[in-house]
């Protein structure tokens, strides 16, 4: 909800926001009671930095009011401690706004990631030994190269790794649920949440789970598998792989699962309501498109994809 009321304060603050935005931004607020509580609660944080004087001047309906805020007038005298105070809350709000709209584009935590991508970014890398990772948007890893061993930590995100022959060291990819290991092969992971999956396109992996389960997965399959235990390998599956050429592959898959592979390649936020999330999808939708995508699915389905702002999209069961 956070995300949604930084949103709005964004687009209000642009300049750019016409009478129609403004009559959206009302009927967001007016539509329910937690929408009014959160912009409250934000634009109160915010208090007496230009943001928070927006947020007042929206909040008694005043547009005109809320544009007169550039430039903001001169502030009052107020005793140091208060002035500091103050002058804290500002600087804290405006850098949280800041850090919001560089984490839409890049993730905050790739900064100390040894390997990492921005919003809508696939990229490769070649390894020290030969080998290749192809990293999906918003997606990063740690690497770990010895003598015994040479591993991949996902923290974030996709990878898929072409390894190169070491049969002295195995390659292990780590995530939170266990580690996949393969001598010389090419599969894709995925760190979702709660669980991880692997696709194998050539020769096989072995997974073993933090509790120390195992299962081995052949070329043509995937698999999920948990802190416990690791599912049956399913050809259908290899559908969670076609990122790596810049699609969403869906033959009856949840729509919520669709939009979650469409948000590491659109900045903001990307809402699609639990009824709406269940509907079965179809069909195959471009990651480097998402508008086209979000269209493609709107036509297709019943729903309806609204568009607050740029960077707020909601989807919804059409009426």
């Amino acid at each position: 909800m956070a995300d949604q009321v930084i949103n709005w304060l964004l687009l209000l603050r642009s300049g750019k926001a016409t009478a129609q935005d403004y009559n959206d931004f009302l009927a967001w607020r007016a539509a329910d009671p937690v929408h009014e509580n959160a912009w409250q609660q934000l634009t109160g944080t915010l208090a007496g930095s230009s943001f928070g004087r927006l947020g007042d001047a929206y909040a008694t309906g005043s547009a005109a009011a809320a544009q007169s805020l550039i430039p903001p007038p001169p502030p009052a005298i107020v005793p140091p401690r208060r002035r500091f105070l103050t002058g804290a809350l500002a600087l804290a709000g405006t850098g949280a706004v800041a850090a919001y709209v560089g984490n839409a584009f890049y993730p905050l935590n790739n900064v100390a990631a040894d390997a990492a991508t921005a919003t809508g970014e696939r990229r490769r890398y070649l390894l020290s030994d030969g080998s290749q990772l192809l990293l999906d948007a918003r997606s990063r890893v740690n690497l770990d190269f010895t003598p015994a061993y040479r591993q991949v930590r996902l923290l974030d995100g996709a990878v898929t790794v072409s390894v190169a022959p070491d049969s002295r060291r195995p390659f292990l990819v780590q995530t939170a649920q266990g580690t996949v290991r393969a001598l010389g092969t090419r599969y894709m992971v995925r760190q979702q949440a709660q669980r991880t999956v692997v696709v194998v396109h050539e020769h096989e992996v072995e997974v073993e789970t933090m509790s120390g389960a195992h299962g081995t997965i052949r070329a043509g399959t995937g698999a999920r598998f948990d802190n416990a235990r690791m599912d049956t390998p399913r050809a259908e599956l290899m559908a969670e792989a076609a990122w790596e050429s810049g699609w969403v592959e869906a033959r009856g898959r949840p729509l919520a699962e669709v939009i979650a592979a469409l948000r590491p390649y659109r900045s903001g936020t990307l809402r699609v309501s639990m009824a709406a999330g269940g509907l079965p999808v179809s069909g195959h939708f471009p990651l480097d498109d998402t508008d086209a995508a979000l269209d493609s699915l709107q036509d297709q389905m019943p729903i309806q994809v609204r568009r607050f702002t740029p960077w707020f999209v909601s989807i919804n069961v059409a009426a």
